[in-house]
This record gives C-alpha cells, sequence and structure tokens, in this order.
C-alpha cells in the first residue's frame, strides 16, 4: 500500500493500544513505526528489477519483525518513558503495527515475501485492495484524526478510532470476498479454460475487478463487476512468450522477476531488443514494469543490464477508465 495509507494504519493501532495511557503521541509513534519496513526501498540495487523484486523483501518478513519488535519497543520507552511503563502493551502494539503493515501488503497484487528468508514459494498476494484506495485510507484517517483532535473528550476520540480500525478491517474483509466471487467466476469463463488465473481490484475502487489469466503460450484479460453477474468482459487474447529466445541461460535478474510474479509474465520484442513484462499491473499490451534485457535477434543475442521501459499510461487512461466505467455498467 500507499506510504500514507500505512501510516494512519500504524497510527489507528497504536492509538487503539496506547493511546489510552500515553493520548495523542500513541498515534505519531504508530505512524513512525508503520514506516520502517519500507525504509529497504532506499537500499540500492545493481539493476531496476532487483531493486523492484527485493522490495518487500527481510524489513517486511513476519519472522524478522518479531524478532525486532522487542528492540524498537525498548527504544520508543526510552524516549517515552511513560509508554515503558506497561511494556507488554508497548510490545503488542509495535509488533501489530510491523506485521499489519506486511499482511496488508500481502492484500495487494504485488504481494510480500512474509516468510523471509524461508524459501517456500514467491511473495504472498492474495489481492483484495488496489495499492491505493481512498475509502480504505479515508475510514483509517478519519478515525486517527478524530483522536487526534478530541482533547476535551478523550473517550469519544478513542472509540472512534477503534470503530473506524474495525470498519477498514470489514473493509478488507469485503475485498477479499471479491476476490473469491471473482475467481469463481473467472473459473467458468470459457476465455480462461485451462489457465492460471489472477484477480485483482482496479484503482480506488472493490466494485470492478480486472482478471489475468496464462497458459504455456497464451494470455487473456479482462474486466468484471462485483454490481451485477454479466462474466468477464472486454476479454483480450494474445500469444504469449514464455521463455526468452537465443540465450543460452535466463540472466540471473531475470529469473527472478519470473519467480517474483508468480508465473505471471511474458516475454516479447520491442525493435531489437528482448523484453519481459509483469503482466500483473497495467493493461494489454501496455503493462507498467517491463524490462528490456538483450539485444539482437533470436539466433544472434547479446544480453543486457536490465532495463526498465518508462510507459506513459496518458495516452491510454481515458480507454481503460472508459472500459472500467463499461464494465460497471453492465452487459
Amino acid at each position: 500500500m500507499d506510504s500514507v495509507t500505512q501510516f494512519v494504519l500504524g497510527a489507528s493501532i497504536s492509538g487503539a493500544i496506547l493511546g489510552p495511557r500515553i493520548g495523542a503521541k500513541s498515534l505519531f509513534i504508530g505512524g513512525l513505526v508503520a514506516t520502517i519496513p519500507d525504509l529497504d526501498s532506499f537500499i540500492p540495487f545493481d539493476n531496476p528489477i532487483d531493486s523492484m523484486t527485493h522490495h518487500r523483501g527481510f524489513s517486511h518478513s513476519l519472522i524478522v519483525q518479531t524478532l525486532v519488535s522487542p528492540i524498537i519497543a525498548f527504544i520508543i520507552g526510552k524516549i517515552v518513558p511513560t509508554a515503558w511503563e506497561d511494556k507488554k502493551r508497548l510490545f503488542l502494539a509495535v509488533w501489530l503495527i510491523l506485521i499489519t503493515h506486511s499482511l496488508l501488503d500481502s492484500l495487494t497484487t504485488y504481494g510480500t515475501q512474509i516468510f523471509w528468508p524461508l524459501n517456500i514459494g514467491p511473495p504472498v498476494a492474495l489481492p483484495a485492495i488496489f495499492i491505493i484506495d481512498p475509502i480504505y485510507t479515508l475510514l483509517l484517517l478519519a478515525g486517527v484524526l478524530t483522536m487526534l483532535f478530541a482533547r476535551k473528550t478523550v473517550g469519544r476520540g478513542l472509540r472512534a478510532n477503534r470503530i473506524l480500525l474495525a470498519l477498514s478491517c470489514g473493509y478488507l474483509t469485503i475485498g477479499l470476498t471479491g476476490n473469491a466471487i471473482v475467481s469463481s467466476r473467472t473459473m467458468a469463463s470459457p476465455a480462461f479454460e485451462g489457465m492460471r488465473v489472477h484477480v485483482q481490484p482496479t484503482p480506488f475502487n472493490l466494485l470492478v475487478w480486472q482478471v489475468t489469466g496464462v497458459s504455456e503460450d497464451k494470455m487473456a484479460t479482462g474486466f468484471t463487476s462485483l454490481a451485477h453477474d454479466c462474466g468477464i468482459q472486454h476479454v483480450v487474447t494474445a500469444d504469449r512468450g514464455a521463455s526468452p529466445k537465443g540465450l543460452n541461460e535466463t540472466p540471473p535478474a531475470v529469473a527472478r522477476l519470473e519467480w517474483f510474479t508468480d508465473g505471471f509474465y511474458s516475454y516479447g520484442f520491442e525493435g531489437n531488443k528482448q523484453v519481459i513484462s509483469d503482466l500483473r499491473i497495467g493493461f494489454y499490451p501496455s503493462y507498467a514494469f517491463s524490462f528490456r534485457f538483450a539485444n539482437g535477434t533470436e539466433t544472434d543475442v547479446t544480453p543486457i543490464p536490465p532495463e526498465k521501459i518508462d510507459v506513459s499510461y496518458e495516452d491510454r487512461a481515458d480507454d481503460i477508465f472508459g472500459l472500467i466505467g463499461d464494465t460497471l455498467n453492465g452487459c
């Protein structure tokens, strides 16, 4: 999720647990702790694929977060002695803030390496919410602001924050339910027969969902709405390159992207350059994360350091949101 949402989620949790003891300070403590996992974004890597795929790694591991929570709680206790008076409550707050950051990320498209360093598969992802969702964020923000400014009615502010935190959890439950409904609907669609399927909400809402399917040589993508049962609409199918051409060995960074996408990738050409694309963000043929990794034809290939392809959605935004609008309107 975006950094603002993670901040207010941490603030809301901290306020609910530590608020009765240290008041509004708890909100700022929670927000700051919630930003710690995303500091891995500042770690330099050799190429853009590694930068992308190592994010949400060790710092998002539930194992690592459980181990470092007492250390962070101890540091907070030194800075805010009143919080240290109830050590168990402080530790619980820090631990919950950290793990909910990672669990929330795992409910988005790209998932999270929550079991790092255990090698048990690609990042855990069960898409239930888009990476930016105003409704979810505003529910949390309303609770935090109410608690922050309700200085004369602290009890009411605390209750409001807890209620809105609970409602935000209910919103995620709606997203999980939507994922199950759309997955079932997709399995019944002939266009996706025999394919592995990835479903996710479209930007800023839980009503319209995008479906992506892959087989060994084909891919398909389309939209569906929870507001009605019109099946999968606006389906596009295309050939899918399942492996790079002309290379004896897949470059390590490219192989890592294959793993990171859980198989939802395709290979192709951009002029005389080979390209790998993550099929989970974007709509055919424009994807947010596409990388050049080799020069030449199938018979004369030279690997190159991965280069991210800059994609402008300005030309296609109207088309994509038009498709979302049409899907929402019905059959």
